[in-house]
């Protein structure tokens, strides 16, 4: 979830806190003053993303600023992850009630990241004694000033400890691949930087359903396999026996192994990948729904509309129709 506020903390939070803190992983995204909340929408994403592909990842984001309100917090408030995310065109200066906010963050945050002109928020905290700090070139000579202790040139991240420093917000996206490895492990992590591109080299598997159900079967190299020869087929489907063929396996430990590592059947499996298919095209295309069928194997309009109906609790065509009447809505709000 993200919501804009400023920076208070609600008072259900305050009873909930110690209930909630296995559960939640509070990421709290700190503005300039008079930056929009789009600045932080790049950074968001990385974390709606790890929430959309494994639901149990448990992030909840805030973007907000230093208003000095942050002093009438609970002692209790406990963010994990904090962002403080600047530009680089300009130097990020306090006021003089935020000071007290910054040092209240800092001392109370289980990890700092500091972006783009943000490092200059470094000396006011006071974290910069021993961070080793990377420094966009647009503010080297000022961090010098400030006697910030500078990666060489060319450097786009740092981290010392629990504080963590990049050139930009572009470059803060390196370090948050890291926390997300850190948080959940390496699968879910690498998994959300293929989803949103963010992955050197080839793009692998990008489908949320086939990356749930390898997460569930623990990369299991069978599974992983038989996911690939599905995900590659599925306009004409191939049958089980042909999975198992070009898997090089029999049916019966085909079936038995992707039952006892990914917990469902390989034709359920199968068929919910082209209902993801289906879905995607029709948020995502103008394709007629006759083409669509044709692009996921369902052979007929009626089968479609069954299993689809059976997945998302209602047809493919009102599915459509409420998707572009919610984006209307949004777009005439904005």
């Amino acid at each position: 979830m993200t919501r804009l506020e400023p920076l208070t903390v609600p008072a259900a939070r305050q009873t909930t806190a110690n209930a909630a803190q296995g559960r939640f992983h509070d990421v709290e995204i700190i503005l300039p003053q008079p930056d929009s909340p789009a600045a932080a929408q790049m950074i968001c994403e990385v974390f709606r993303a790890a929430n959309d592909l494994f639901p149990d990842s448990g992030y909840r984001i805030a973007v907000r600023n230093l208003a000095s309100q942050m002093r009438n917090a609970p002692e209790s408030w406990n963010p994990k992850t904090v962002i403080f995310l600047g530009g680089i065109s300009s130097r990020w200066t306090l006021n003089s009630g935020e000071k007290a906010s910054l040092q209240r963050i800092c001392r109370q945050a289980q990890r700092c990241l500091f972006a783009g002109s943000a490092i200059f928020l470094l000396p006011e905290s006071g974290l910069n004694a021993a961070v080793e700090t990377a420094v966009h070139a647009n503010f080297a000579a000022a961090a010098e000033e400030e006697q910030l202790i500078c990666a060489p040139a060319g450097t786009l991240t740092a981290t010392s400890g629990r504080i963590s420093t990049a050139v930009s917000s572009f470059a803060a996206l390196r370090l948050l691949a890291g926390f997300l490895r850190a948080d959940r492990g390496a699968f879910i992590a690498d998994a959300v930087c293929d989803y949103l591109g963010l992955a050197f080299g080839p793009a692998s598997e990008q489908s949320r359903v086939s990356l749930q159900l390898r997460q569930t079967a623990g990369g299991d190299a069978l599974v992983v396999k038989i996911l690939d020869l599905m995900q590659q087929n599925l306009e004409e489907p191939l049958l089980i026996r042909e999975i198992a063929q070009q898997a090089g396996v029999s049916p019966r430990k085909l079936e038995r192994r992707f039952q006892q590592k990914a917990q469902t059947s390989p034709l359920t499996a199968y068929r919910k990948l082209r209902i993801e298919k289906a879905r995607q095209l029709l948020l995502h295309t103008t394709l007629p729904l006759a083409e669509i069928v044709a692009a996921t194997g369902f052979g007929s309009r009626s089968s479609l509309t069954e299993w689809f109906k059976r997945e998302y609790k209602t047809s493919p065509q009102a599915f459509r129709k409420q998707y572009y009447a919610d984006s209307h809505r949004a777009a005439s709000l904005a």
